[in-house]
């Protein structure tokens, strides 16, 4: 059944060919371009139960809206075409660091658990107080993100009524929401699976580079991806093996990025044989659900644990590439990395902020390269990217997502332990 997909995976590498991101431009035309995913709430009226309701939307996703729970967000989409809500995404994303907690049973921060999307057909320009109407309703969510694709085209109004949230430090929901036209299709939506190295990645203080999306949306402002960060700390390939089915079941798009390795070769340098049969797994199970495999390289470190090892992992994800034909290739984390300790944090295996930046241009361009997109996308410079999110021109220093630092801690006792253990 995959195989089938040869053609999908010549037609990216064709792409990828076209341009290099490097340069000022990069022009397709040898290929038909992806339907385009747009944006279309930002900014737009916001209304909440509390707090400031246009933290959910604004341009910087490290704001987000706050709201006490039981409560609501609302959003007036009045002046959008209601030809580009007649397919929408209407996503939110949570400010915790695991996007599966329950697999380590860690402690979440502001994930929506009972929720009720809603649409109203009132006049736009006044928050209606009646005529809302239930569109999909989830009962014990556990994952830090979700997508809805909604048809919102008889509606001028959205609302998410919380009912309750899983946060350790209150009833109080921390998320930013988007709504997405996606009317001509869904080949642009994607989500990248890891461990606590993805995880990070949605920490976006103290670098330029913000989600990937958004930054495929400054290079080529005719796109604006979904994108979602499904990392979750401590895990292996084998977790990746045994839940992808679970995290497919809540995902609509088309693109699913996979990182996952680093934890199967820190202090292993005989797990390569298994690490390849879960990643088999994984690849299989993607392509069975009718979606795009995008394998990325375990990232350089400077701990020797990993470092030592990981090479032989990364050639098990190169026969992969040979075997799965459909497979395309993610970010070369491993040489992204490599001869930047700066881009490390302290512990030399998770990435320093400016590196978690990094990683997310690398997914940007991996977006633009692999995805045919219509006309000139501009090279993917500093200033660019800050100017697509950071409203204000600052960048927030030695801020933690909620959760990342606990994970860090828990890595060092569990590896001095494993040392220990060795001896």
């Amino acid at each position: 059944m995959w195989y089938k997909r040869k053609t999908l995976a010549a037609l990216a590498m064709a792409v990828s060919m076209l341009g290099v991101l490097g340069g000022s431009t990069m022009t397709t035309e040898a290929a038909e371009a992806v339907a385009p995913i747009k944006m279309v709430s930002r900014n737009v009226p916001a209304y909440a139960s509390s707090d400031k309701a246009e933290l959910a939307n604004d341009a910087n996703y490290m704001t987000t809206w706050n709201g006490a729970a039981p409560g609501w967000l609302a959003y007036d989409l009045s002046k959008v075409a209601k030809a580009d809500l007649k397919q929408a995404v209407v996503a939110w994303f949570s400010s915790s660091y695991d996007y599966d907690p329950t697999i380590k049973q860690r402690q979440s921060y502001g994930n929506l658990q009972h929720y009720i999307i809603e649409g109203n057909a009132a006049p736009g320009g006044k928050l209606p107080s009646k005529g809302w109407q239930p569109l999909v309703e989830v009962k014990d969510n556990v994952y830090h993100s979700r997508q809805h694709v909604l048809d919102l085209s008889a509606y001028n109004w959205v609302r998410v009524t919380v009912k309750s949230v899983d946060n350790a430090s209150g009833p109080h929901a921390s998320i930013n929401l988007d709504v997405y036209s996606a009317k001509d299709g869904l080949a642009d939506d994607w989500i990248v699976y890891g461990d606590s190295v993805t995880a990070g990645s949605g920490n976006f203080s103290g670098s330029p580079y913000g989600p990937a999306g958004q930054l495929v949306n400054a290079a080529n402002p005719a796109y604006y991806p979904v994108f979602e960060y499904g990392g979750t700390g401590s895990i292996k390939s084998k977790d990746g093996a045994k839940y992808i089915d679970s995290w497919l079941s809540v995902f609509p798009g088309h693109y699913v990025g996979v990182v996952l390795g680093t934890n199967d070769a820190w202090g292993k340098n005989n797990g390569m044989d298994k690490f390849e049969a879960n990643m088999s797994v994984v690849i299989e199970h993607i392509l069975a659900a009718g979606k795009v495999p995008v394998i990325g390289k375990i990232p350089w470190s400077a701990e020797p644990g990993v470092a030592n090892n990981a090479p032989a992992y990364n050639e098990r994800i190169d026969k992969l590439y040979q075997k799965y034909p459909a497979v395309v290739k993610g970010p070369d984390f491993w040489n992204i990395f490599k001869d930047h300790r700066d881009w490390l944090g302290p512990d030399g295996v998770h990435p320093s902020p400016k590196g978690y930046g990094m990683m997310r241009k690398a997914w940007a361009e991996t977006m633009l390269q692999v995805v045919p997109r219509a006309g000139k996308t501009q090279e993917l410079t500093p200033e660019r990217a800050k100017a697509s999110w950071h409203q204000t021109g600052s960048v927030s220093q030695g801020q933690y997502l909620k959760g990342e630092q606990t994970e860090i801690d828990v890595q060092k006792v569990r590896h001095a332990h494993d040392k220990k253990v060795q001896k």
